[in-house]
């Protein structure tokens, strides 16, 4: 296997990851990518075969993150590139997002923070929040950003937690403090309704009118998983006719969010930017773990967390 030389980086690197890769070129926007053997991916560009094409020596492309939504993996296997991802690195930042959203939710932060931002102090009895100890906090999708949250709320703020997922087992739920529901009855029994699902075609939209209309009045939804699950209009619509009492978006669909969308302003809307992985430790593992990906790959060795598994298989 030809030894690494040139790696494209699609954003800055934080850390000091690129520091193993001794003797290797590294590309940044807006130098060419054509020479890569390998990218270091984020999330803003589709790597496609339109890509693949202009790229003769590509060999891998590692996503610093979970997601692959803007990785075709079918051009990718046709061209004979391995896609890895890192979807431990993001695991607590995400998670203890999620949780900061979900308090900030139930506290007011938002409009407090606005109004001492403007110098009123007062009335704060318009800024009533609720407690969370005792509540049901709702998670679709018990993967590893699912989990953790199961355990800082239940366990770490009293709540009870109910989660749906295809893929775990009642016993399995149990075991991480979570009763398992239908998808169906997690989001009618949530008080709180925490998305932790990929977006895949079964899940787009999960979050719509009907599916509102199920849910409690005055319940809270967060989603840092992925834009396509929530239907931002109906979204909208609900706070606004008071069926939901707040929403919490990290993510968005298109995204970025469009500048004039009222989501951004919404006294009852929180949203971040997409960054809920967004933090020292959490960009310290995602890179490391991406550039040993890239350092398996090219010693030889099965780099861990390869999305299309056949292309190494032909390779070798």
């Amino acid at each position: 296997m030809n030894s690494l030389t040139h790696v494209w980086i699609e954003v800055p690197v934080l850390s000091n990851a690129l520091d193993k890769l001794t003797g290797v070129t590294a590309l940044y926007p807006p130098a060419s990518a054509q020479p890569a053997q390998a990218i270091l991916a984020s999330s803003g560009i589709q790597y496609n075969a339109a890509l693949f094409e202009q790229l003769p020596n590509l060999r891998i492309v590692t996503r610093t993150g979970i997601g692959i939504d803007n990785v075709n993996l079918a051009d990718a296997t046709a061209h004979g590139v391995v896609i890895c991802n890192t979807p431990d690195g993001p695991t607590e930042s995400t998670a203890e997002h999620a949780v900061a959203m979900l308090l900030a939710l139930a506290k007011r932060i938002k409009q407090g923070d606005a109004n001492m931002a403007e110098g009123k102090f007062g009335p704060r009895s318009l800024l009533v929040g609720t407690e969370v100890q005792g509540k049901t906090l709702g998670l679709v999708g018990l993967g590893r950003i699912g989990r953790r949250v199961a355990q800082i709320c239940g366990a770490g703020l009293g709540m009870r937690v109910i989660g749906s997922d295809p893929f775990i087992s009642a016993e399995q739920a149990e075991a991480m403090g979570v009763s398992l529901r239908s998808q169906a009855e997690v989001i009618a029994e949530a008080d709180f309704l925490s998305l932790h699902a990929p977006a895949i075609p079964e899940t787009y939209r999960m979050i719509n009118r009907e599916s509102i209309a199920r849910m409690k009045d005055g319940a809270y939804l967060i989603n840092v998983a992925r834009g396509p699950l929530v239907d931002e209009i109906a979204v909208l619509e609900a706070v606004n006719g008071r069926k939901l009492a707040g929403v919490a978006l990290d993510v968005f669909d298109p995204e970025p969010a469009l500048v004039d969308s009222p989501l951004r302003s919404h006294p009852n809307i929180l949203v971040t930017p997409h960054t809920a992985s967004l933090t020292a430790e959490g960009r310290t593992r995602i890179e490391q773990m991406a550039v040993d990906r890239l350092i398996e790959f090219f010693s030889g060795q099965r780099p861990k967390d390869i999305c299309n598994p056949e292309v190494w298989d032909r390779r070798r």
